[in-house]
């Protein structure tokens, strides 16, 4: 429902004769990023993988997308006219998009596209009919979500990577780029059987049965890549016309795989990140690889905060608690900090041995799968310890102070160095968890309201009485995790270039 203006408020109160109620206010629970900590590690990625995401993992979307387009444009073209609406252009690349998903979807229920759950009607239906007020209200409902050409899908990389550029004269429109023909000159001569029907050669209004779409599922099928299109995208990932970076971080990706024999995720994540794994990279891979590293050393600190920042609402679950409450009952869970006579021994003891990023980010995911627990703590001290031992020295221009770079947070700690263990661990609960919560869930919740934006309450902890409170209708809710960080987008787009083939 939509928001009344400030004029309809007023009008409304002075149109009223009598006291009454307003309606009740029940808020959105929401917020994905409690701490504002994440935009770092996107930053930090765009220093080893720019122009992707952790969706656009196939080849065969950016195909369809691209040449969608350029049939779009082909299509006005050979109708004569000076100019066309540029809606009529987007229904038609949407109306491809939607067939080719709802095709892959009737040969495979599990294939890995976006939109399952908003077509599966469609995918119940016998035929769709591509005009009308109910394909005006799909198109709507998909052009910002589940879209292959959605800003959180396909949508940026296909510009990144280089298969479709704006028109110079109207960026709403798309052109496939001339590197890409190639490969769409290959995947149309394998959908040559369908062009003839109204859905791949008309505007306006199109009907296309169940029957048809299940029929030419298997030409464009979403693992059934031509050799141009393998080529084009090995060019568009890692060749020449890719940035450098890319470049070395796909040479480092296969060093390792190699190095490994494997492509499994998470054995590539943890080789590629350095120490404790043995694998030296060849000299012009140093420097990416300590890139990489620097990622994953992120990542850990973000999960290491808003692991404690989890264990901070189980704990208030059982009511109201000060600062130094909270602080003592961290504390009891911990192998006896007392015992060291300041903050940098403490945390000294607290580093582990012989472990890297990756490894200790699966500790806190697993103690954190158990609940809140002994072992959460410990693992959040030694996230923590070894995050601080791998901090920078000098701050990177792109960290924000005020989301908490791990430069800042290593000058802090050394601030405390000579004080308690307690202290240290009181300014971590104070200023890094629970002052960067109030500070980003209100800064967004303002932000929001002046642009008339999402209606969400992302604040999960207020200050009452007897301390700290869960706010109204919150709870500890899911447990984070660590946030992706494209390399599996980068693994399975080489693996469909055949740059893993042999592994």
């Amino acid at each position: 429902m939509a928001q009344p203006s400030l004029a309809e408020i007023t009008a409304t109160a002075a149109a009223a004769k009598d006291p009454g109620f307003t309606p009740p206010n029940v808020p959105k629970l929401g917020g994905v990023d409690p701490l504002g900590l994440r935009q770092i590690n996107f930053d930090l990625m765009d220093q080893v993988f720019p122009g992707l995401n952790n969706v656009a993992r196939h080849i065969r979307p950016f195909v369809v997308v691209a040449w969608a387009w350029r049939r779009a444009n082909q299509l006005a073209q050979s109708q004569g006219a000076r100019t066309i609406q540029v809606e009529r252009l987007r229904d038609f690349v949407d109306r491809i998009e939607v067939i080719y998903v709802w095709s892959q979807f009737l040969a495979n229920p599990a294939a890995d596209l976006p939109g399952r759950q908003v077509l599966a009607n469609l995918v119940q239906a016998k035929d769709w009919t591509f005009g009308g007020a109910q394909w005006r209200q799909r198109r709507t409902i998909r052009r910002y979500s589940t879209a292959l050409t959605a800003p959180i899908n396909y949508g940026p990389a296909l510009k990144m990577l280089g298969w479709v550029q704006p028109h110079p004269k109207h960026p709403e429109i798309l052109i496939p780029t001339v590197a890409a023909t190639p490969a769409l000159d290959a995947f149309e001569a394998r959908i040559g059987d369908r062009l003839s029907h109204d859905a791949f050669s008309k505007f306006g209004s199109v009907t296309v049965t169940a029957a048809e779409a299940r029929r030419w599922a298997s030409a464009w099928a979403l693992d059934k890549v031509t050799k141009a299109e393998a080529e084009i995208m090995d060019q568009m990932l890692f060749g020449a016309v890719a940035p450098v970076c890319r470049q070395l971080g796909g040479e480092l990706i296969l060093a390792v795989a190699e190095h490994a024999s494997t492509t499994e995720i998470d054995i590539l994540r943890g080789v590629m990140a350095g120490p404790p794994s043995r694998f030296k990279p060849a000299a012009p891979l140093l420097n990416i690889r300590e890139a990489w590293r620097t990622v994953q050393v992120r990542q850990l600190f973000r999960l290491s905060l808003e692991a404690l920042f989890y264990w901070i609402l189980a704990d208030l679950e059982d009511g109201p608690k000060s600062t130094d409450g909270l602080v003592d009952s961290f504390l009891k869970q911990l192998q006896s900090p007392k015992k060291y006579s300041n903050a940098r021994k403490w945390l000294d003891a607290a580093l582990p041995a012989g472990t890297g990023p990756t490894e200790l980010m699966t500790e806190i995911s697993e103690a954190l799968g158990s609940g809140p627990s002994l072992d959460l703590a410990q693992t959040i001290i030694r996230g923590i310890a070894f995050c601080l031992s791998e901090a920078p020295s000098q701050d990177d221009q792109f960290e924000r102070p005020d989301r908490l770079p791990l430069f800042r947070a290593r000058k802090e700690a050394r601030a405390r160095d000579k004080g308690s263990s307690r202290d240290f661990v009181r300014h971590v609960f104070e200023s890094w968890v629970l002052a960067q919560h109030v500070y980003w869930s209100v800064g967004r919740g303002l932000a929001d309201a002046r642009a008339r934006g999402k209606t969400l309450l992302r604040l999960k902890v207020v200050l009452d009485e007897g301390g700290w409170a869960l706010a109204p209708g919150v709870s500890r809710g899911s447990p984070p995790l660590p946030t992706p960080d494209r390399l599996e987008t980068l693994v399975s787009l080489a693996g469909e270039c055949g740059l893993l083939r042999g592994i």
